[in-house]
């Protein structure tokens, strides 16, 4: 009897991809609405606004060390149990919000949430990287269906928040994110295009190579200092109302962004190769930096927004187009140094807005980037494959 067709096997794949996207998708609906809703209405929670921060940023930290543990852990159970086992998770995480009050039980949902996220996303990115010849597009794909459920709850769940209540409306979140269990558990069994022999046991903060590191500035100043100054800036040309109406407007326009740049750059790297798509949206956002630092602010932000978006699928396309061998380990490694890099933005903005203006900041961080990108095309390897 004759196994699948290899058309049988790409619709397969493709479903696969779909599948744990979407199950990322919902399982986001809690996390997303978190940071809307907890800032200001942390007494209902029963959290002061110091806890609100730490709870805020504990999912990032736990899962900055910890993807190397995760993309290993998948290798021995493969990414189907992965998913299934990480949206269960992402359901009692959510319901966490609902169910109970104060900062221990919060930060442990938190903490759930930040290993639940680390999981999803190393699955979808593990199944997207299954073909390396489509990974840019089955990338970008992945990213327009995850952006989903973020838009729902920025938009239905922070209007449902005010009608049924702060802490109600994550019992309508954790039900609806237990669509992801099925979506998970409709998985193939079996593990196509993936390494097979687990890699040697990972450090909790790998050594970044030079892609990483490009990353790790691109978080520090697309993710960090550019969205804690954003508001600052506008508020210098406006007033302080309609500054916070445009800065919401910008993040939520870092979701469509993702939801249009990110599949139609993964397009373009499948058919003119990743170097290229990648120098140019890399480019476009060291240039966005500048504009902001000379005071087109306006330009500038669209420019960091689009290239963000389109960045989104070419960094995982990139890690693929690199390794020699297995991608799990690699494409945990960038996600770690992109999270450390957002990270460290905030602190350090936090920390220079008394000593320097924000537009200083965006010349400072947009020449320490391009610095980074010419270090990565002056790397043999990058010579070699572009040769």
């Amino acid at each position: 009897m004759s196994g699948p067709s290899e058309e049988e096997l790409q619709d397969q794949s493709w479903r696969s991809l779909w599948l744990s996207s979407g199950a990322l998708s919902i399982a986001l609906l809690g996390d997303t609405l978190i940071y809307v809703v907890l800032p200001v209405n942390a007494e209902a929670f029963g959290v002061s606004l110091f806890w609100v921060g730490i709870l805020l940023a504990a999912n990032r930290i736990i899962r900055t060390f910890t993807y190397g543990y995760v993309a290993h852990f998948a290798q021995r159970i493969g990414l189907r149990n992965l998913c299934i086992i990480a949206s269960i998770t992402s359901v009692l995480s959510t319901l966490s919000y609902a169910y109970f009050q104060g900062w221990l039980p919060l930060l442990a949902g938190r903490l759930l949430w930040g290993l639940s996220y680390a999981a999803l996303l190393l699955v979808t990115l593990g199944y997207a990287a299954s073909d390396r010849a489509k990974t840019g597009t089955r990338v970008g794909s992945s990213r327009a269906i995850t952006q989903l459920g973020p838009v729902l709850a920025l938009t239905g769940g922070a209007w449902l928040a005010g009608v049924i209540g702060a802490q109600e409306v994550f019992y309508v979140c954790g039900l609806l994110s237990l669509i992801a269990l099925p979506l998970s558990w409709l998985l193939p069994a079996r593990q196509e295009g993936a390494a097979r022999t687990p890699q040697p046991r990972p450090g909790m903060l790998p050594k970044p190579d030079r892609l990483d590191m490009l990353i790790f500035w691109f978080g520090v100043g697309a993710d960090g200092i550019f969205v804690v100054t954003m508001t600052i800036m506008l508020a210098q040309q406006t007033t302080l109302e309609v500054a916070m109406l445009s800065g919401g407007a910008l993040l939520a326009g870092r979701h469509v962004a993702g939801i249009i740049m990110a599949p139609a750059a993964g397009i373009v790297a499948d058919r003119v190769g990743v170097q290229r798509p990648l120098v140019a949206m890399s480019a476009l956002l060291i240039g966005g930096l500048f504009a902001i630092g000379f005071g087109w602010f306006a330009i500038g932000a669209v420019a960091v927004i689009v290239s963000r978006g389109a960045l989104a699928s070419l960094f995982p396309a990139a890690v693929t187009h690199f390794s020699e061998t297995g991608v799990m380990q690699p494409l945990a490694r960038n996600q770690t140094w992109r999270d450390v890099g957002a990270a460290v933005g905030p602190i350090a903005a936090g920390a220079l807005l008394g000593t320097m203006s924000p537009e200083q900041m965006h010349l400072v961080i947009g020449g320490v980037c391009a610095a980074a990108l010419a270090f990565l095309m002056a790397a043999p390897a990058w010579r070699r494959k572009s040769g």
